[in-house]
């Protein structure tokens, strides 16, 4: 990571659901701050539910926060006010949706959309040189060149991934939302999209917020992972760091339900039934201490803040807190997390 890019900062968002004489408020995401650098993949993984979605779609500005900001290249979006500057937001930052097909037209052949994209977000160039870019793009995201005219029906489900990848591409992006591009693809093919965002960072330099509930993929692919859970970060750090040693019980949870070849076979082991909580009207306290193996008093009354547990790996909950103040030096003890992880 050699900058930082785009930066959330207490991030909240909250609908408010039911009839005027029933009306409750929906806390999907509260108090969420990150940070993705320039050239960087970070995944946001959780259950559904989490607020992963959501998130994304405020990144895109598709919903406004209720409350946070969220900053992109050091400024705020809340500041985005002419049609000009957020048509330039919308094609730095576009978005890969997890239905490839409900993504693309199904009326006009696949260049429809990248030549559509090319035209709105660079008006500068000639109907023959958008042809070209649109075989550019198409060859990047391992396509022919004569894909161009064919119709969606005529490709599979990872080609028309491809396809919204190309289009996103086509734009310029610095950072692209991708929202899970392969939840709903064949698993033998599921590796060759994930190979595809490591090369667009790679040879073309862009960042991708990846949206996953498959964390095993987001260890294949992630530079950095965020744990959602019930609208909040659980855990966040290096993918490697967090998942060699998780802290949350949540991030051991979601690791244990990921089959593992060479680990002895557990007949006796446990396995989770609970769900994620609606969190209408939340009252304070940890969200995930209905379903937490290691719940304490204090997890019934406070909501536990992300805090620094060492360099680069954070967490909210009080026991991974408690310990890491344990291990520290006297004296010290388990610092704030501000939203930025060292590289």
């Amino acid at each position: 990571m050699t900058g930082e890019l785009l930066r959330t900062e207490q991030l909240a968002r909250h609908f408010r659901i039911g009839s005027a004489l029933s009306r409750r408020t929906l806390h999907a995401v509260d108090d969420v701050s990150f940070t993705i650098g320039e050239r960087e993949i970070v995944a946001l993984a959780g259950e559904s539910g989490s607020g992963k979605s959501t998130i994304a779609r405020v990144l895109a500005r598709i919903y406004k926060p209720t409350s946070g900001e969220v900053y992109f290249e050091g400024k705020p979006l809340s500041r985005i006010g002419s049609r000009r500057d957020a048509l330039r937001y919308s094609g730095l930052v576009p978005m890969v949706f997890q239905d490839p097909f409900a993504s693309i037209n199904p009326v006009f052949r696949v260049q429809h959309g990248v030549l559509r994209s090319l035209k709105l977000h660079r008006p500068g160039l000639s109907a023959a040189q958008r042809l070209t870019e649109a075989a550019r793009v198409f060859e990047i995201v391992g396509l022919n060149a004569d894909m161009l005219q064919r119709f969606p029906y005529e490709l599979s489900g990872g080609q028309r991934q491809r396809v919204g990848f190309a289009q996103a591409l086509a734009m310029r992006p610095k950072l692209i939302l991708a929202d899970e591009p392969v939840s709903m693809l064949d698993v033998s093919i599921r590796v060759g999209l994930l190979n595809l965002m490591a090369q667009l960072r790679d040879r073309e330099g862009v960042s991708i917020l990846y949206i996953t509930h498959d964390i095993a993929s987001a260890r294949y692919v992630a530079d950095r992972l965020i744990v959602m859970y019930a609208g909040r970060i659980a855990e966040t750090g290096r993918t490697e760091d967090v998942l060699r040693a998780p802290r949350h019980p949540y991030t051991q949870l979601l690791l244990s339900a990921v089959p593992d070849p060479r680990a002895p076979l557990n007949v006796g082991a446990q396995t989770d039934t609970g769900e994620p909580p609606r969190v209408f009207d939340p009252a304070p306290g940890c969200r995930f201490r209905w379903r937490c193996p290691l719940v304490i008093d204090e997890c019934h009354r406070v909501t536990p803040e992300l805090r620094l547990l060492w360099p680069g790996h954070a967490a909210a909950c009080h026991v991974a807190a408690s310990n890491a103040d344990e291990a520290a030096s006297p004296g010290t003890s388990a610092a704030p997390y501000s939203g930025e992880v060292s590289a």
